[in-house]
């Protein structure tokens, strides 16, 4: 919960999830938080994980995220209106350079380029 007592939107998540990648990016954690990539967002039924690297992994790779979407019940993959929406409030303008990738029949794959 939040200081207020209310729940944190989808949307705060979703950029408090991006500023963990930032964070972790900028100064690597000397032990891996399980799950510290990864949010569950009960209201919309989706799971969204980010985190940023340099693909390919190497100094003179480009700085990414890899976002990967999924429904909580991996029955379908997430309709592109809630790609969009979740890709928007994670990344705001940049969403717009998202490319999506090969992730298989439930899950959409992206990578957003680091601005």
């Amino acid at each position: 919960m939040g200081e207020d007592g209310r729940e944190p939107s989808a949307d705060s998540l979703l950029r408090e999830l991006r500023q963990r990648a930032d964070e972790d990016f900028t100064a690597p954690p000397v032990a891996h938080e399980t799950g510290r990539h990864t949010v569950e967002l009960a209201e919309m039924g989706v799971k969204v994980s980010i985190t940023r690297s340099r693909y390919p992994n190497r100094a003179d790779g480009v700085d990414q995220y890899a976002v990967t979407i999924s429904r909580l019940g991996l029955e379908q993959p997430p309709e592109e209106a809630q790609t969009w929406r979740i890709l928007t409030a994670a990344f705001g303008e940049a969403a717009a350079q998202a490319q999506e990738r090969p992730g298989g029949p439930v899950v959409r794959m992206f990578r957003v380029p680091a601005v």
